[in-house]
């Protein structure tokens, strides 16, 4: 499955609506992505300048505003109304004076960015055109010294026992996998050319992999579970043709908010995914 991302896509949502469960997805997977930037933090402990390209909302800006007391965070989207949802959640964590907001469309304006010390890119660098380029032109924003961070695959979300999902997330993501490997992925999934840590040295930065893990296990609370049950509504509406009518009828009965075998009600329902953050650093 893929993320809740369709703000770096040519589509133009309706905010007002996206953006709360954009948060909500953000907040469900703070105990990895925290725990990321954490380790990220640890590696630049004196950033005076951190990028958030592709922020969102600012949930990863606002954390790293805290994690970097000396920092200035710059939040980068292409959506004025997710930045402006930035700016009120860095006012309310008390990080509003160190963060600013900067509106502008990828992978364009990236040349117009400061140069940082750490640039966080969670999920982006695989929706732009060029992946390879991409990585190019944010590695030149880099201090000497400085992190260059990509969140980019790891391992795929699994959320019911074997007994109950019977292949089902295997042949969702294999769905992903053949519609992103087209270039036809409804998410507007790229592959890149070559590994992502390929492409950090290719950019003259040295490179470092790290894993992180999300595990909640059963019973979710209510806030995993409702994020758990958006991400399969939207896999069923954008791939729904895909899918055998077996398949379209269980995530039918996943999604569904009366039947006991959704996931908004079933015990045995849990949340396990993994994320790469791939770095490089300039010498």
């Amino acid at each position: 499955m893929t993320h809740t991302h369709d703000h770096h896509t040519g589509a133009q949502p309706d905010w007002a609506e996206h953006a709360p469960y954009l948060i909500a997805e953000g907040e469900v997977n703070a105990p990895m992505v925290n725990e990321a930037l954490g380790w990220l933090a640890g590696r630049v402990p004196g950033a005076e300048v951190v990028l958030d390209v592709g922020s969102g909302p600012g949930v990863a800006a606002c954390t790293l505003a805290e994690l970097l007391p000396g920092a200035r965070v710059v939040a980068v989207d292409s959506a004025p109304q997710l930045l402006r949802m930035a700016e009120d959640r860095a006012r309310r964590l008390g990080v509003g004076d160190r963060l600013r907001t900067e509106a502008l469309t990828l992978p364009d304006g990236l040349a117009d960015l400061p140069s940082a010390d750490l640039i966080w890119v969670s999920g982006v660098a695989h929706h732009l055109s060029d992946p390879a380029a991409a990585v190019r032109a944010l590695a030149a924003r880099l201090r000497p010294g400085g992190v260059l961070a990509l969140r980019e695959g790891g391992l795929p979300l699994r959320f019911l026992p074997s007994y109950a999902d019977r292949g089902l997330s295997a042949r969702m993501d294999a769905i992903n996998e053949a519609l992103s490997d087209r270039n036809v992925h409804p998410m507007g999934v790229i592959y890149p050319p070559r590994a992502w840590p390929d492409l950090v040295a290719e950019a003259g930065l040295t490179p470092v992999s790290r894993t992180f893990l999300l595990d909640l296990p059963a019973p979710l609370d209510e806030a995993a579970r409702a994020a758990l049950r958006r991400n399969l509504r939207m896999a069923r509406e954008m791939t729904a043709e895909l899918f055998s009518a077996e398949d379209q009828a269980s995530l039918d009965r996943l999604t569904d908010e009366h039947d006991p075998d959704s996931v908004l009600h079933r015990p045995d329902v849990f949340m396990l995914r993994a994320s790469t953050i791939h770095t490089g650093t300039r010498a």
